[in-house]
């Protein structure tokens, strides 16, 4: 790689050289960051239209790979999406200079709120100290309960809205679905992933513009190699778009389509 000096640069603020460095951040999660720097601060903007595709041939790491970091960073508002995806245009993204809004470890601290989070004082159980609680006194019945009920509703909203988009409609919210919902909510998809996720498939089906036909019922459909492919940090309007791949217009089976599928994401 030839080395040249050059008069052009990327306009970082101190303050974030600063304070970026005591987050914990991976490797490949800092290089999507400065990749975005680099397209936005670098051209004198603030953000800019930035595909997966893109900052993975930028970085010549693998698209699977900056897919999850980069929805990491978007969960841990370290990147913020300022529009979505749609079928002529890919989603604007940018860096978020706010660190104290991040929910990310800091400093060797189990923070989950940025630079704002200051640790609570120990429990100590050699003395009896009064003031340790203990986890019921955390978790009293009724917070308990609340916390049980906003899942439910979380769970009937869901399985509500799929129902509303007519692909396979169910006839019960099953313990089968709601275990399958709970499921991705505890690896870290948010209720608003998986409602759009839900719109952009049917959307998808719908549209004579795209390949994709197969009908999933819900509980299959958020199975993560099935549900991520219709994310819009996945761009699936374009991703999907019938010549984008040859031959994708005879509608082959589901499990040949399939094995495709887990080559291009």
């Amino acid at each position: 790689m030839k080395n040249s000096s050059s008069n052009t640069f990327t306009k970082v603020g101190n303050d974030i050289l600063e304070n970026i460095v005591k987050f914990k951040l991976n490797g490949t999660q800092l290089r999507i960051i400065m990749t975005i720097w680099r397209y936005t601060y670098g051209y004198q903007r603030n953000s800019h239209e930035l595909s997966i595709s893109f900052i993975a041939n930028s970085l010549k790491v693998d698209k699977t790979r900056v897919k999850n970091e980069l929805k990491t960073l978007i969960n841990k508002k370290v990147i913020i999406v300022l529009k979505d995806s749609s079928f002529t245009q890919t989603r604007v993204i940018a860096f978020n200079k706010e660190y104290s809004e991040w929910k990310i470890e800091c400093s060797g601290l189990k923070e989950t709120q940025g630079m704002n989070i200051t640790s609570e004082p120990q429990k100590d159980f050699t003395t009896g100290d009064k003031t340790a609680t203990s986890s019921e006194d955390k978790n009293p019945p009724q917070q308990i309960k609340d916390k049980d009920n906003n899942k439910e509703k979380v769970y009937i909203s869901l399985f509500r809205h799929w129902n509303s988009k007519k692909i396979i409609v169910h006839r019960s919210l099953s313990q089968k679905r709601k275990s399958a919902i709970k499921a991705r909510l505890n690896e870290g998809y948010t209720r608003e992933d998986i409602f759009k996720a839900i719109s952009n498939y049917s959307d998808i089906l719908e549209s004579d513009q795209h390949y994709y036909t197969y009908k999933f019922n819900l509980e299959d459909f958020i199975n993560p190699k099935n549900m991520d492919r219709f994310l819009d940090i996945n761009n699936p309007f374009s991703s999907l778009k019938k010549n984008e791949y040859l031959k994708e217009e005879n509608n082959e089976t589901f499990n040949e389509k399939d094995k495709q599928y887990d080559e291009l994401f």
